[in-house]
């Protein structure tokens, strides 16, 4: 026998493509929540994978200047919740203490994470998770892509 954990059963319905914005979703103030799920692109939004590069924020760098963009597909009001697509060129940092929660997904290049006892590298298609107060090195020998889910 199975069990729907839903209330209710969703009509078979065709996929609708809408365009996408640049704008991140917002969260209701009131009950936090989106009337729908939200889309994520491996491009980002249209025409993102066009735009300049800029200056990235940082922890501590050990090597090179981070450039790229970082596009939010849902932020909640109070900051606490941030879901996006990230780029970015090559560069070493460290942090002391990861300052979140952070769930990615390599869409293109590689990373290197170390820490005390731990060192693992993840390329295109990996699923990592870093938790926050991790004290770590982040090596990134070339232009990175990701998708990400920080909470914190």
């Amino acid at each position: 026998m199975r069990v729907s954990v839903y209330p209710f059963k969703a009509p078979h319905s065709p996929v609708v493509q809408t365009p996408v914005s640049c704008e991140p979703a917002r969260a209701n103030q009131e009950d936090h929540a989106l009337p729908f799920p939200v889309r994520f692109s491996p491009t980002g939004p249209q025409g993102w994978m066009d735009q300049p590069d800029q200056p990235l924020e940082h922890a501590e760098l050990l090597k090179g200047v981070p450039f790229g963009l970082d596009h939010a597909y849902f932020e909640r009001p109070d900051g606490r919740l941030k879901t996006g697509i990230w780029r970015c060129t090559a560069y070493s940092e460290r942090y002391d203490g990861y300052p979140a929660d952070e769930f990615m997904v390599v869409l293109d290049g590689e990373v290197t994470i170390e820490g005390e006892g731990f060192k693992d590298t993840y390329r295109k298609g990996d699923c990592f998770f870093v938790p926050k107060g991790f004290n770590c090195t982040w090596t990134q020998p070339g232009p990175m892509l990701k998708f990400y889910v920080i909470i914190g």
